[in-house]
């Protein structure tokens, strides 16, 4: 089960590095096409918008999981035990809550604009298909905390 887990993760991160490789590309053409053929894609700024959530909410999973935030921990090396606990189970109701929050959120709005059939200006995309991913990762994240958590807890009871 842990091993399926860690795949979903390791998948979401990889079409998120894929999302972000393709971004670079149309980017890439679009200020190509705009300073040399006096013709730019349609649609770009849009894509990348929606492109850019979509990587950053596909990677969260992997991170929370692995715990390879980019943070600084001032208080790391301290050797009591208890305090080191503490500050595990504090870190974790704090990141469930907040992602919970903001899983929640996207995923009411995801549903809101399925109701109402809200479209992009240039393109005409549906807002809601990248809602719905978007929850869908951040809910991915709520997991990957809870599995980080229970790993942890598993650790500091095996020393």
């Amino acid at each position: 089960m842990q091993i399926k887990i860690n795949k979903i993760f390791d998948y979401a991160a990889i079409v998120s590095g894929l999302i972000l490789f393709s971004l670079a590309i149309l980017t890439f053409c679009d200020v190509f096409g705009r300073r040399f053929l006096n013709s730019p894609v349609a649609g770009t700024i849009e894509i990348v918008e929606f492109g850019i959530a979509l990587v950053a909410f596909l990677a969260m999973p992997r991170a929370f999981f692995l715990n390879a935030h980019v943070s600084a921990d001032f208080i790391k090396n301290v050797a009591i035990s208890k305090l080191q606990t503490f500050i595990t189970i504090f870190r974790f109701f704090l990141m469930l809550i907040i992602m919970s929050f903001v899983a929640y959120g996207t995923t009411k709005e995801a549903f809101a604009f399925f109701e109402n059939k809200r479209v992009t200006i240039d393109l005409e995309l549906s807002f809601y298909p990248f809602y719905f991913a978007t929850a869908v990762a951040m809910w991915l994240s709520v997991l990957a905390i809870v599995l980080w958590f229970i790993n942890s807890i598993s650790e500091r009871k095996n020393k």
